[in-house]
């Protein structure tokens, strides 16, 4: 209760007040809209703030919900890494809620057809498990294959050190991984060299469609900013370029990132996922064909 009240005396316009039905409990929420001011004069008692991240893109969008402000100084530092390293693809199929039961074959044929061609440790990122478990009950009607290892809703500290294990740089047979985007093994790990050769992200990883992502486009609708980018499109860019960074870690790691969504072929996420390869304007990114 306590906490409730402390939230409640910093309640203004930027703040929503709705209430949550779910069987017999009632749950009253006080919910932040934008932090960004908060943010802003939780700051105030500091000489300098400094935030940095590999994920920061697009850089407009994250200084205006941290706080920051026209004045502040922004710096985008270029990859460290050569394009030789990173062979890109996109398989345009699209993953919409609507479609993915007409489509998720023709994803599964593609990891298939992927982790075939080139023995190697693989990570496939799904935007939620129910649609990573539909793809993967295809993935195993293609026959005897690669190992594969899938992450589960609720694992130990040991599990998932048991998940990881299994990347090593030395396996006999290809690995494949299925997990889930913004989950434990999508940021916050390191497989360097040869423990890792290819990384899949299926969708955009924009969250899924709700009353509170739909509140938070509406108020950057009215306030003059785009709420569909501000709820949807950003944030599940975050998580696909947090996830694609899992492949290349150092100067000698080289490998395969496929984005399977026919979004990407627009020039909106391209320019996202382009600002994530700073510095390699003429980046290649290639397209796959679609298999059946």
């Amino acid at each position: 209760m306590q906490a409730f009240v402390r939230t409640a005396k910093l309640y203004d316009e930027r703040y929503l007040t709705y209430v949550e039905l779910e069987r017999n409990d009632v749950r009253l929420k006080l919910f932040c809209l934008d932090p960004s001011h908060l943010l802003r004069q939780a700051g105030k008692g500091y000489r300098a703030k400094i935030f940095f991240s590999a994920t920061l893109s697009p850089l407009a969008y994250y200084i205006d919900v941290l706080g920051g402000s026209d004045e502040d100084y922004s710096m985008s530092v270029p990859s460290p890494f050569s394009k030789e390293q990173l062979d890109v693809r996109i398989h345009p199929v699209s993953t919409r809620y609507k479609d993915r039961e007409a489509t998720r074959r023709s994803i599964a044929r593609m990891i298939h057809d992927l982790t075939q061609a080139e023995k190697g440790n693989y990570l496939i990122f799904f935007p939620s498990f129910e649609y990573m478990n539909a793809v993967v009950e295809e993935y195993v009607s293609f026959g005897p294959q690669a190992k594969m290892i899938v992450q589960q809703t609720s694992m130990s500290e040991e599990e998932r050190e048991g998940f990881l294990n299994e990347f090593q740089a030395g396996n006999e047979r290809t690995l494949v991984g299925f997990a889930v985007l913004g989950g434990l093994f999508s940021e916050g790990i390191d497989l360097q060299g040869d423990r890792l050769t290819g990384v899949v992200v299926v969708g955009v990883g924009s969250p899924q469609v709700g009353p509170e992502r739909d509140v938070i486009k509406e108020y950057f609708n009215r306030t003059g900013r785009n709420g569909f980018d501000y709820a949807y499109v950003y944030p599940g860019m975050n998580k696909v370029l947090q996830a694609g960074g899992r492949l290349i870690r150092s100067e000698q790691d080289r490998g395969t990132l496929v984005l399977a969504d026919d979004r990407y072929l627009q020039s909106k996420y391209r320019r996202l996922f382009a600002a994530r390869l700073a510095g390699f304007p003429d980046y290649p990114i290639s397209r796959t064909t679609l298999t059946e």
